[in-house]
């Protein structure tokens, strides 16, 4: 289990949280050691209507390094090229932090992650950094800073089956065809 130190505000103690349904309870004894991370893998979601699409693109993710950062778009960044999300902010953090295949979630104030990546490039210095986006972006934001610093951009097949626009289609037809008259 990969888990980020914090430090506590109140006494300044560096602190790891445990989640409840790990296994390890109050008075076990656990090795924490430093991990060498040498890929970092950074994924890039809006999170809103979650669905089974965005969960493969993350546990693909998950996958293809030692430490996986989501960056969680904000509602401003969201509307910079689509319309504004359903779900808040909060709520999209909470969702993306919940899963297991996403070991650090991150705010991603621009619909192009270069500057969170410029600051994990930074923190961690030796690793490679790799984005991951689904097939279907013709372009990859971030991918001029990526490969500039040597990085991989990855981008697993789109999964086309349940999408966000065949969603928000489905309701759509959905409710026309409630809305028929009986006869």
């Amino acid at each position: 289990m990969k888990k980020i130190v914090w430090a506590n505000k109140s006494n300044g103690q560096l602190c790891i949280t445990i989640p409840k349904n790990s296994g390890i309870k109050e008075g076990d004894i656990v090795n924490v050691e430093k991990v060498k991370i040498k890929r970092i893998v950074y994924s890039s979601v809006t999170a809103d209507l979650f669905h089974y699409g965005h969960l493969r693109l993350l546990e693909n993710a998950n996958q293809l390094g030692d430490f996986h950062i989501c960056g969680v778009l904000t509602d401003e960044a969201i509307k910079s090229y689509k319309e504004c999300p359903i779900a808040t902010f909060k709520d999209r953090v909470a969702i993306i932090s919940s899963l297991r295949c996403v070991d650090m979630v991150i705010k991603q104030e621009s619909f192009d992650p270069t500057d969170n990546l410029k600051h994990i490039h930074e923190q961690f210095k030796d690793a490679k950094i790799i984005i991951i986006y689904g097939s279907n972006w013709k372009k990859v934001p971030g991918s001029e800073y990526i490969k500039k610093i040597g990085g991989e951009i990855v981008q697993p097949p789109f999964y086309e089956k349940l999408s966000t626009q065949n969603i928000i289609k489905k309701i759509i037809e959905t409710q026309n065809y409630d809305r028929r008259p009986i006869k």
